[in-house]
């Protein structure tokens, strides 16, 4: 696989990993005239800790979010990452920024789910005094490492809003990532 390629796909299973932080959302749909109940039950090993996506320390709490969030990409049919959240995505020349244009999707609530609820919810999880276990995953992204070290603001994350439904993600230049999956 050429390098390139293979950027290309960490970049994306990165994002599905920090796109799963955010929260519980749905894609909207047309409400049916027909009301129907469906209910979905299934058990836990051990208690639920917490739900806030930046918190989570167990794997229970960690499998609750995951089973009940979008994120912006997902993992399809034979292991293959698919666009869940995002409608289109362009990558820059240097492939230092990536902007993902987003679907129109709703929280669990009704309200609207908008690129600034992703901005918040990465600069919440790098900010040191959120007190995250996982800041370490957004290290690719531009600041990171600095805010979770406490040496520069979540402010200065490298991911911004445009309108309601694009987000920019700007990358630092040693992007570098040995992980598996």
């Amino acid at each position: 696989m050429n390098t390139k390629l293979h950027k290309t796909a960490f970049i994306n299973s990165l994002i599905v990993t920090l796109a799963l932080l955010l929260g519980a959302c749905s894609n909207s749909s047309k409400s049916s005239t027909a009301s129907v109940k469906k209910d979905l039950n299934w058990m836990q090993t051990s208690e639920i800790t917490t739900l806030d996506p930046s918190l989570p320390m167990d794997t229970a709490s960690e499998s609750q979010i995951v089973d009940s969030n979008e994120g912006l990409f997902r993992y399809g049919s034979h292991s293959k990452l698919e666009k869940a959240l995002v409608k289109s995505e362009k990558i820059s020349r240097d492939g230092l920024t990536r902007t993902y244009i987003l679907r129109k999707s709703k929280w669990s609530n009704g309200q609207p789910l908008t690129a600034q609820d992703f901005v918040y919810g990465w600069k919440r999880t790098v900010n040191p005094k959120t007190g995250s276990q996982y800041g370490y995953l957004f290290s690719g992204i531009k600041n990171a490492d600095a805010i979770v070290n406490g040496k520069r603001s979540s402010q200065t994350l490298g991911v911004k809003a445009v309108g309601k439904h694009k987000l920019v993600v700007s990358f630092k230049k040693e992007f570098l990532i040995l992980i598996s999956y």
